[in-house]
């Protein structure tokens, strides 16, 4: 029987990550694994659980794009404008810390040397995360990083800013589909106060908040059949556990 798995928010988190394809018994070759965005921040390993996602899509998983990985993108595109990225909320300064290492980015100041080595580095990680859409679709659902535009009855396709950054607008009211929305970007604390997987009747939220010390999630779908597996987070220190060093404009 094919089944369908669904993860979501996964930031960093690459040990949780591989362990929870592990207790899923994921098989790239009978089941169809789709990932709904948030790859980087906050956790430590950004740069481990990109390379593994493009793994798995060689390998036929979907891969969506998160609010965060575009943050990432606009910060390297434009870093003077989207300095709020290395905030320690947002956990951008983890992602720099696991592409170029700790050392590096207290001996390097210039946030602009910082930037060009990591363009001139990973180029075919950007080109990967540029390249991913918004949104996947199938008879019965739609896979969404954050969640739809509930009063657009046509054009929730073409509102990617909405696709990766709605929340309670989305979430409290009815969508206008006919399919079941299945989101991450909120997390599940947040809504029903449990790191589970959160169902009603028209959407299904599956972010378990791994990177704030809860769990990471995995749906699974068979004949529209529904169930959980779930990894804890181990060893959690907070963000930015590492010290952050300043980074000027030059």
């Amino acid at each position: 029987m094919k089944r369908t798995l669904v993860i979501s928010d996964i930031h960093g988190c690459y040990d949780e990550f591989v362990r929870l394809l592990e207790v899923a018994n994921y098989n790239p070759i009978e089941d169809q694994l789709i990932l709904l965005g948030d790859y980087i921040d906050r956790g430590k390993d950004s740069k481990k659980v990109i390379e593994k996602v493009m793994e798995l899509v060689k390998q036929g998983a979907i891969a969506l794009r998160g609010n965060h990985d575009d943050w990432f993108l606009c910060f390297l595109a434009n870093h003077e404008k989207s300095r709020e990225y290395l905030l320690e909320g947002v956990g951008g300064f983890n992602t720099l810390i696991s592409y170029l290492g700790l050392d590096y980015l207290k001996k390097e100041t210039n946030l602009d040397n910082v930037v060009k080595r990591i363009k001139g580095e990973y180029s075919e990680h950007l080109r990967f995360l540029v390249n991913l859409p918004y949104y996947y679709e199938t008879d019965d659902y739609v896979f969404v990083h954050a969640g739809v535009n509930p009063f657009s009855f046509s054009d929730w396709r073409n509102e990617p800013e909405t696709l990766s950054w709605i929340r309670w607008e989305f979430i409290n009211r009815p969508t206008s589909l006919d399919k079941t929305v299945i989101f991450g970007h909120t997390s599940c604390r947040t809504i029903h106060n449990s790191n589970d997987i959160w169902v009603s009747d028209d959407k299904i939220g599956i972010d378990g908040a791994c990177c704030f010390g809860g769990q990471l999630n995995c749906l699974e779908i068979t004949d529209k059949e529904i169930s959980q597996y779930h990894v804890l987070k181990e060893n959690w220190e907070g963000l930015n556990a590492s010290p952050m060093p300043k980074l000027s404009v030059v």
